[in-house]
């Protein structure tokens, strides 16, 4: 880890900087920073386990064939079957869908996506509605609404009524 983590050289050729603090160093072979401390030339020899090194039991059981109950039955005897590995016919069915069937399910997504956001409107709409229904508590406040205006008389002798007589 040490490795991966050597002090960068200096895109000029100088004696680089810390990868930690990106502090620069005094010289290309430091072995501290003297900004942050941090060991810049680690000890080859050491190996810690989950740190610097893989831990060889956990490879060892990470390699082995893993065993799956397939039924109840087999559950309440305890037979186990190993996972076998997929044949050369499987694996296309493992293989990942091809860019057209990504695009329909991804149309189908967003599709179910403006759905559901559509129904979230509408039931926004729904709660705020009987507020102002006819015959609710909130309508009763307000006022009634004007009647609609309705046009003059018309100035032509043809459509006015004829005067009446006493």
């Amino acid at each position: 880890m040490l490795d991966d983590a050597a002090a960068r050289p200096a895109p000029s050729g100088g004696p680089g900087t810390c990868p930690w603090c990106s502090a620069p160093l005094p010289s290309a072979d430091a072995a501290v920073c003297p900004g942050c401390g941090a060991r810049l030339i680690g000890d080859e020899g050491v190996e810690i386990p989950g740190v610097t090194a893989v831990d060889r039991d956990l490879l060892a059981s990470a390699a082995a064939p893993r065993r799956v109950r397939r039924s109840i039955g087999a559950l309440l005897v305890g037979e186990d079957d190993e996972i076998p590995v997929p044949s050369e016919a499987e694996m296309p069915a493992l293989a990942p869908p091809d860019g057209e069937v990504r695009r329909e399910m991804l149309r189908l997504e967003l599709e179910a996506r403006l759905t559901a956001l559509q129904s979230k409107v509408k039931a926004i709409e729904a709660e705020a509605a009987p507020a102002a229904a006819p015959g609710s508590p909130a309508a009763a406040r307000e006022p009634p609404a004007a009647p609609p205006a309705e046009p003059p008389a018309a100035a032509s002798p043809a459509a006015a009524p004829p005067p009446s007589e006493p």
